[in-house]
């Protein structure tokens, strides 16, 4: 298989962290692997609270923030909430406009259509809200490169509070205030919080500012915890806690957010434990859905829908929005990856009519993951040509394009995905600017599996699947524990076709067998089997890269072997 096999390595004293931690050497393994290398970082780490997140007041204009929101709750002006069409700016309005209420707030919330919009503060949008009366804008999600629309807010006598936690540019807007943990001058020292992370803070913050209770803080920690996840920011320091905590939280109450508690519903999770891949996978996307290819008002409104009967209704919707989105992106990139060249630029640009605009980062997503290369998907859109980039760890986007800011409109984002405006005629140019800078090599493209730990068969145990569930949640910056083991003997191999599924039964000829299961790489063991002239149905060596996992049947539980990658050794 085509998959660069790093295993870690490391000089930490294995045997001294195990004692002290009361853990195994293999999980004291994967933790040093991680960079936690100190007691009281491990301790932390494994005894996740919500107790432990930072004071909101270590942020750059945290004191700015809090007096002038709470001024203008006491002095009844009205509020916008003005918020983004993903999943964590929908969790962020929602979670901002919830609290507001409560603290007696006159708030409201906008959010920009993406398609005649666009993404961010816009001119026309401030001139409407500052009609209505609004004196106070809090962008969330957006607004740390709003520097022309925030003066237009001044001019016409709104100020503005923003919420972001996207790079800075080479000048701040002049807002009220600016959290942002990554602008030049703030002292935070986490840096990768989502939005929904951030409104989490400021909420807890104001009520205490303003001596009320947080009445709402598990229903809104699972809000967070949900922007967290589906926004793909790192799974650690801060963010686990959103993660692990709301996930608790959620599944100790399915309900505890009506309009959530209604979607997990209709698709199966009542009777389910919850965990951050149902959320990334399963219910994230149907929240996304709505921004995507209809208003992100149809979201908001079930996070914060009471009725039952327009619960359902919302929910209904989401989900045909969802399977929607789900089928055209498939058409989309069976299309363009049957239509890329033989030869391969370092960078992927593709300019697409037929790509719906919203759905062009999902798209470049899929095409990265299927060649390897940051890949930009640029489409017409309502205000020029429009594009959404994907990249990996080994190239920053963002650095690339702000090299090349001069032949683009609009750009923003992060070193693994961004977008743009650029004009029509300086795209070919931007292709070959980007290609004629990029030093990846071929082996870049290679996808990498970081093995953690190298175990005999003996040591894939209940317990140890028990022992690495503490470690999670799971995502960027802490992934998934991989494990290597050399030479196993596949006994036996079901081919499940229908399903595009292995299940194996690995022995390490002891006499114990233990199943191992793959999705998705059919096609690729019929093809190295039959280059490796043995029989598919077993009887053969392989090594294997895998995650171990419990698997529960009947209320019965077996460990298992999740295999991601394999290599036949005869």
């Amino acid at each position: 298989m085509n998959s660069r096999w790093v295993n870690h390595q490391t000089d930490a004293n294995l045997r001294l962290m195990a004692e002290v931690l009361n853990v195994s050497e293999t999980v004291a393994r994967i933790m040093a692997n991680r960079g936690i290398r100190t007691k009281n970082t491990a301790l932390a780490f494994l005894r996740t609270s919500i107790d432990n997140l930072r004071p909101f007041a270590e942020m750059k204009d945290a004191k700015k923030a809090l007096a002038r929101i709470s001024a203008a709750i006491r002095n009844g002006e009205k509020v916008t909430i003005y918020g983004d069409y993903d999943a964590d700016g929908i969790c962020s309005t929602a979670i901002l406009q919830r609290v507001l209420t409560r603290l007696g707030a006159n708030v409201t919330y906008y959010i920009p259509h993406r398609i005649y919009e666009g993404y961010g503060l816009n001119i026309n949008a401030i001139s409407q809200v500052a009609q209505e009366g609004t004196t106070l804008i809090i962008a969330v999600d957006n607004g740390i490169s709003a520097i022309a629309e925030v003066a237009h807010a001044a001019a016409l006598g709104v100020d503005v509070v923003i919420i972001d936690h996207h790079e800075q540019g080479a000048q701040l807007p002049a807002a009220v205030a600016i959290i942002d943990p990554k602008q030049h001058e703030c002292p935070y020292p986490f840096k990768e919080m989502c939005a929904g992370g951030l409104s989490f803070k400021l909420a807890t913050a104001l009520c205490e500012y303003m001596g009320m209770p947080f009445t709402e803080r598990d229903e809104m920690l699972v809000l967070a915890s949900i922007a967290t996840v589906c926004d793909i920011v790192p799974a650690k320091d801060e963010n686990r806690i959103f993660a692990y905590c709301g996930m608790v939280v959620l599944n100790s109450n399915k309900l505890i957010n009506p309009g959530f508690g209604s979607l997990l519903t209709v698709r199966g999770y009542l009777e389910k434990p919850i965990d951050t891949f149902a959320v990334g996978f399963v219910l994230g996307p149907c929240i996304n859905a709505a921004g995507r290819l209809d208003s992100a008002n149809v979201a908001v409104d079930l996070l914060l829908e009471i009725d039952i009967t327009k619960r359902m209704q919302l929910v209904q919707r989401l989900i045909a929005l969802n399977d929607e989105r789900k089928q055209i992106t498939a058409d989309c990139v069976e299309r363009l990856l049957a239509n890329l060249p033989k030869e391969l630029d370092k960078v992927i640009v593709i300019v697409d009519t037929q790509t719906h605009e919203s759905l062009a980062g999902i798209v470049a997503g899929r095409i990265r993951e299927a060649t390897g290369r940051p890949t930009i998907v640029i489409t017409p859109g309502e205000s020029g040509m429009k594009g959404s980039g994907r990249s990996s760890d080994c190239y920053n986007l963002f650095e690339a394009l702000s090299a090349n800011a001069h032949l683009l409109t609009r750009f923003g984002g992060h070193a693994k995905a961004a977008g743009l405006t650029i004009a029509e005629e300086n795209i070919p140019i931007l292709r070959e600017s980007l290609n004629r800078d990029c030093t990846l090599t071929e082996e870049d493209f290679l996808p990498v599996l970081q093995i953690d730990a190298e175990l005999n068969l003996c040591d894939v145990t209940i317990p140890l699947a028990n022992e690495l569930a503490r470690l999670a949640p799971f995502g960027s910056g802490n992934h998934e524990p991989l494990f290597v083991t050399y030479g196993l003997q596949v006994q036996n191999v079901r081919i499940m076709d229908e399903k595009n599924t292995l299940i194996f039964t690995f022995s390490d000829g002891s006499g114990r067998g233990v199943k191992g299961i793959a999705f998705g790489l059919n096609e690729i063991y019929a093809q190295v089997t039959e280059a490796a002239h043995v029989d598919k149905n077993g009887g053969f060596c392989m090594d294997v890269v895998y995650v171990v996992e419990l698997n529960i049947f009947n209320g019965s539980a077996s460990v298992q072997m999740r295999v991601k990658d394999f290599k036949v050794t005869i």
